[in-house]
């Protein structure tokens, strides 16, 4: 599905491809982060590291992508990587060497203390944004001046998702990109990559509690989610102001106040 003028989405997967520019562009993978949890009493398998580096390689050759722009947040921990955060993002870095791909990092506020091991792949670190020729990529986290000729901005940090209740009433919530405008400039905001992130009901949450401080200045209500889940598809869903109304039961005759909380 085609997001903007050079970017689509890739199957039902939490990726975009810029075709132009061969890029395959992810955000938030928080590798390490079984390691926090576990630290908290939180036991969970360590295998989401494998099946984010899977389905990269499985992206990036469906594609034909020869660069990766990962929007922040590698790795989990704020601080000095945790021993599984230096484990997998070495064994990352060494499979997208091997496959000849060109692998960008833009710093999220995870990204602390990462230059060592990037430098010594050869990977690029972005401290604020990358850009490509009108489209800025960035973590999100803080507001920048952004080059006069930037037309799209990709963020990610927010780990945007839907909610959505069925006849039932069994609710559900979803990944999802978020389309709209920032400045005068399209916005997208891409779900998190990581398959630990449930993400945050953007149609649930205040203005005033989103993460972004692109998404704080914007009309959210303006923003259309399209969710994306494997074994489902890619589907849009109405812009979130129409989302909250018909969650606040002020939809036409109060109908599909089950459908969208």
């Amino acid at each position: 599905m085609k997001i903007f003028k050079d970017g689509i989405t890739v199957g039902a997967h939490p990726a975009l491809f810029l075709p132009k520019y061969g890029t395959l562009v992810i955000a938030d993978l928080h590798i390490g982060y079984e390691s926090s949890l576990g630290q908290k009493g939180v036991f969970l398998p360590q295998n989401s590291y494998t099946a984010m580096r899977n389905r990269i390689e499985e992206l990036l050759r469906a594609t034909g992508a020869k660069k990766l722009a990962i929007l922040g947040d590698l790795k989990h921990e704020f601080g000095k990587p945790s021993p599984q955060e230096w484990v997998e993002v070495k064994d990352l870095l060494e499979t997208l060497g091997a496959m000849g791909v060109e692998t960008h990092v833009v710093r999220g506020n995870h990204d602390n203390y990462v230059i060592a091991i990037l430098s010594r792949y050869g990977v690029h670190l972005h401290e604020h944004f990358l850009m490509m020729d009108h489209i800025v990529l960035t973590h999100g986290h803080l507001e920048m001046d952004l080059p006069e000729n930037a037309k799209v901005i990709l963020i990610g940090h927010e780990h945007p998702a839907v909610s959505s209740l069925d006849s039932s009433g069994a609710r559900y919530k979803f990944k999802c990109f978020l389309v709209g405008k920032c400045r005068g400039k399209r916005l997208v905001v891409l779900p998190a990559f990581s398959p630990l992130s449930a993400g945050s009901g953007i149609n649930e949450i205040d203005r005033e509690d989103l993460l972004s401080p692109y998404l704080r200045k914007s009309d959210i209500d303006e923003f259309v989610p399209l969710a994306v889940e494997d074994g489902i598809g890619i589907f849009r869903f109405p812009p979130i102001g129409v989302m909250r109304r018909i969650r606040k039961g002020d939809g036409a005759n109060g109908q599909g106040r089950n459908q969208y909380i």
